[in-house]
């Protein structure tokens, strides 16, 4: 088997980005751009004034007399020039009129009864901002890879840039396997259990910002698992997949994705839960086959889906990322002979982070997992005192608290 770190890097050499599109300023917030974005004027695009105030010349300031008031300009509009020996009236934003190079505050203006105004001497250039400073046209505002943030968008849209070219989110499908699933709002008969992987993955999928197309469940029959697949793939560029990934008679994701002529690039890796993950490329989309049970459906989520769909939208460093180190709570340990990667719970102590590992039952524990906003990394054989640290790795992404 695969450890996990052998086997993400192994997703991160082959998950290359999706295909280009072009959208809109407005409804690209959170894609990665795949084009530099230009700017085509200058910001500011003319000298301006910083603050309300009077625009006038450096060396009539240093006489100290009284200014006649030649004018008053606000923003958008032109101004004229500034006769010598005169001030004008100025507001934030307003172009600053030929002739002046200093901007006066009004609140140390003295604005005389004779409609003069006497100003303090101060240097060229105080309150001024000059044309370009932010930038020029031609220059790169944005660069390939980053992210649309709407900060970058109020960026963008001052220089110009109404369309761009951008790497999509990738679109999801999700197949749930198994005879023995009822909906949610259904009361489980014999053997039975409610279907709660469908909702939980629902829900990662749109705090990732990802869109789900379909959502299909399937018993454990092979030609009905195999046309669900082929489905799905169809359109999407990214199905998961919850049971039948093991290696039991009814486990036949990976006989259906043989069936249809798919790629299989890794299936199980040493870790606790979330052994039998199995993971392939079907077509021209990827599949993602999680266990069955909650808690590796969760960890398989957080540790290979939700980096190779930022992967595959143009995060180079999806899975480069470097878990948090925590100090425990309380003393844990790892008596089995895979890598534990634990429900947790993250948070700030002092000047660092501390975390609670949760008791639990095993992978089925979807009341262990509730709480948790981590998962803790516990290696084959750890036996860790309180105090002593760990890695963890964040839920539902990367710690931003």
């Amino acid at each position: 088997m695969l450890t996990i770190d052998e086997a993400r890097a192994r997703l991160a050499e082959r998950a290359a980005p999706l295909p280009y599109a072009e959208t809109s300023l407005a409804t690209a917030v959170g894609l990665r751009l795949a084009a530099d974005a230009h700017a085509d004027v200058e910001m500011p695009p003319t000298d301006v004034s910083a603050m309300d105030g009077y625009a006038a010349r450096a060396s009539d300031l240093a006489a100290g007399a009284p200014l006649p008031v030649a004018f008053a300009v606000s923003a958008g509009e032109a101004a004229p020039p500034l006769p010598a020996g005169a001030a004008a009236r100025i507001f934030t934003g307003a172009m600053l009129p030929a002739g002046s190079d200093t901007v006066v505050q009004q609140e140390v203006a003295e604005l005389r009864p004779d409609g003069r105004v006497v100003l303090p001497a101060l240097p060229v250039g105080t309150n001024v901002r000059p044309r370009g400073e932010v930038f020029v046209v031609g220059s790169r505002v944005a660069a390939v890879g980053e992210l649309v943030t709407p900060g970058r968008v109020g960026l963008l849209a001052a220089a110009g840039a109404a369309r761009l070219t951008v790497i999509p989110r990738p679109r999801v499908a999700v197949v749930l396997t198994g005879n023995e699933l009822v909906g949610v709002g259904s009361r489980p008969g014999p053997g039975q259990i409610r279907d709660s992987n469908g909702a939980m993955l629902a829900a990662l999928a749109a705090e990732a910002g990802l869109a789900v197309t379909a959502t299909d469940t399937v018993g454990d029959e092979l030609e009905a698992t195999s046309a669900a697949l082929s489905r799905a793939a169809a359109g999407a560029d990214l199905v998961v997949t919850t049971g039948g990934v093991s290696v039991g008679d009814r486990d036949l994701v990976p006989a259906a994705i043989g069936r249809l002529g798919g790629e299989t690039v890794l299936h199980k890796v040493a870790m606790q839960p979330g052994k039998p993950i199995l993971v392939a490329r079907l077509g021209d989309a990827w599949l993602v086959g999680l266990p069955g049970n909650p808690v590796s459906a969760l960890v398989g989520w957080r540790m290979f889906v939700r980096p190779l769909a930022e992967a595959l939208a143009g995060d180079g460093a999806a899975f480069a990322e470097v878990p948090v180190t925590a100090e425990l709570v309380a003393a844990v340990r790892n008596g089995g002979d895979r890598t534990q990667l634990r429900p947790a719970v993250l948070h700030r102590a002092g000047t660092g982070l501390a975390v609670s590992v949760r008791r639990w039952h095993g992978s089925h524990d979807v009341m262990a997992a509730a709480p948790a906003n981590a998962l803790a990394r516990l290696e084959v054989g750890a036996d860790l005192a309180a105090g002593a640290p760990v890695a963890c790795y964040p839920l539902p992404w990367r710690w931003t608290a």
